[in-house]
Order: C-alpha cells, then sequence, then structure tokens
C-alpha cells in the first residue's frame, strides 16, 4: 500500500490485503482498548424498563461530587497514564453508540451502576453493571466522524 503502518491501519483495503480472518477489520485488532459515551451537552442515556423509557439523563448528571445524596449509582475511576511506545488510533463517532439489556425478575434503579473514567482531559461513560452482574451487549449503528492514528517512539 505504500503507505506507513500508522496511516494504513485506518485505511479498510489494509484488512483485505492482510488476508487474517481474525482480524477483518480495525475494530478486530488486538490491543488495550478504552472507550466510552462522551461527556457531552448532546450525549445522552435513556433507561427504558419493557420498552418504556423510566429515565433519561446526561453523563453531567452522574458527575455528583456536589451532591449531599447522590441520585444515581456511579463508580468513578482516574486513569492518568502517560502514553508507552506503540501505535494509538483515535475515533469518535455519532449516533447510538450503545443498547444494553439484562433479565430480571424485578429492576431497581438504585442497583444501576455507572461507571465513569476520567481518562487524562476526557470523561467516559463506560459499560453498566446491575448489582455487579455484566450487562450483555445488544447493538449499535454509529457513524464515524473523527480517525486519527499516532506513533510514540522513546
Amino acid at each position: 500500500m505504500k503507505l506507513p503502518l500508522v496511516k494504513a491501519l485506518l485505511d479498510p483495503f489494509f484488512y483485505y490485503y492482510l488476508k487474517i480472518p481474525t482480524v477483518p477489520s480495525l475494530e478486530n485488532l488486538p490491543g488495550i482498548k478504552v472507550s466510552g459515551l462522551w461527556n457531552s451537552p448532546k450525549n445522552q442515556i435513556e433507561i427504558l424498563l419493557d420498552g418504556k423509557k423510566i429515565d433519561k439523563l446526561q453523563i453531567k448528571d452522574l458527575n455528583q461530587q456536589q451532591l449531599l445524596f447522590p441520585l444515581y449509582n456511579v463508580n468513578k475511576t482516574e486513569v492518568t497514564e502517560e502514553y508507552n511506545p506503540g501505535i494509538y488510533i483515535e475515533q469518535k463517532a455519532i449516533g447510538f453508540i450503545a443498547s444494553y439489556e439484562i433479565k430480571l425478575d424485578h429492576f431497581t434503579i438504585d442497583d444501576l451502576q455507572f461507571k465513569l473514567t476520567q481518562f487524562n482531559d476526557k470523561l467516559l461513560l463506560q459499560k453498566p453493571s446491575y448489582q455487579n452482574k455484566k450487562v450483555i451487549f445488544r447493538k449499535k449503528e454509529t457513524l464515524l466522524i473523527y480517525q486519527n492514528s499516532f506513533e510514540i517512539i522513546k
């Protein structure tokens, strides 16, 4: 392809030429992935029960440091790592980022746990859980609006 590897990784034809069935696209590359819903006024979270919307909130509603009694069960972690040598890929997408489901006999919003991660200067909402049980990822419908790759060499 006559491109540096850092740029070739963003090209969909790279994976066609690579001819490795386990790596058909960028999403299937091995490595550490940090992803989530970015804290933005446009982003929102909807909680549905039996197809009916029971709550609608934004990430700022989950960041409850100023409240005496928290409204939601939030676990916040901070990642302050410097970049290690390697190749990094950044992506931004718009649309329906993720839908999760869990089968329950009885639902209480107080048992829903949100995970916020402060990654450098970005606050991300990551996969929720319910009573420390993992929820099942159902679908996403997104459009990629930004991609960048860079390499750190030390």
